[in-house]
């Protein structure tokens, strides 16, 4: 990024190690939950109604963007970027906390995921708010704090391991979720009002419990009380 004197801006991307190692476990991951990425797909689709305006950010391997018709995004992590640049995505490699976009410039974005990662949470949503234009759509998507996968991810981290007994056939890797922070719904709804953000909505997916997620295609229903996986939507 530049100022307006010309002077480059060096950016700092953040601990990005486990994504940047291990991005081509990260996508084999879905391909081996291939139900549980297109229940969470539909729940995207539900509220990404124009792709074409829309910004991901924390695109990372670029699946999700490619079946959502996305085609510009943001990724700190050099190994996601590229991958999703091979599925003929234009990424920007910044973090979601120092968007490299101009006030008011941008009509959607979508946080896919990232807030359990980033290292400030609300700056996030603030960076969110400051880019985009007037009646413009911030897309939130996570694992709530208090749903079952994030409570599944929280034991497998302090033990080390994921009980086979109550965990999906193919968990997703601990080292993805070693310095994951979870947010709950409710937290980030108020980050979202806080910050400025109106007429926030929400669907829900995964309501099956984690052990059997990936059995079936789930459609998304209204609300944020039910699912493993909830994207909210907010508008400036």
């Amino acid at each position: 990024m530049r100022k307006s004197d010309g002077q480059v801006v060096e950016r700092k991307l953040g601990n990005i190690q486990a994504f940047n190692e291990g991005a081509v476990d990260f996508e084999t991951w879905f391909k081996n939950n291939e139900k549980l990425f297109y229940s969470e797909l539909n729940a995207l689709k539900k509220m990404v109604i124009n792709p074409e305006k829309c910004i991901s950010i924390g695109i990372g391997d670029g699946l999700f963007a490619e079946k959502l018709g996305i085609k510009i995004g943001v990724e700190p992590s050099k190994s996601m970027a590229e991958l999703a640049r091979k599925r003929g995505i234009k990424v920007i490699e910044a973090k979601a906390e120092d968007l490299p976009f101009e006030d008011s410039s941008c009509t959607q974005l979508l946080l896919g995921t990232i807030l359990c990662y980033v290292e400030n949470q609300e700056k996030a949503i603030e960076e969110a708010y400051r880019v985009l234009k007037k009646d413009g759509e911030v897309i939130v998507s996570i694992l709530p704090a208090e749903g079952p996968f994030a409570l599944l991810y929280r034991v497998a981290k302090n033990e080390g391991y994921y009980d086979e007994k109550i965990s999906p056939k193919i968990p997703y890797p601990l080292k993805f979720i070693e310095k994951a922070n979870w947010i709950a719904s409710d937290e980030l709804i108020d980050l979202m009002e806080k910050v400025g953000f109106r007429d926030i909505q929400s669907v829900q997916t995964l309501i099956n419990n984690p052990k059997y997620c990936d059995e079936e295609i789930e459609e998304a229903i209204p609300g944020y009380k039910k699912g493993s996986y909830i994207v909210f939507k907010g508008v400036k």
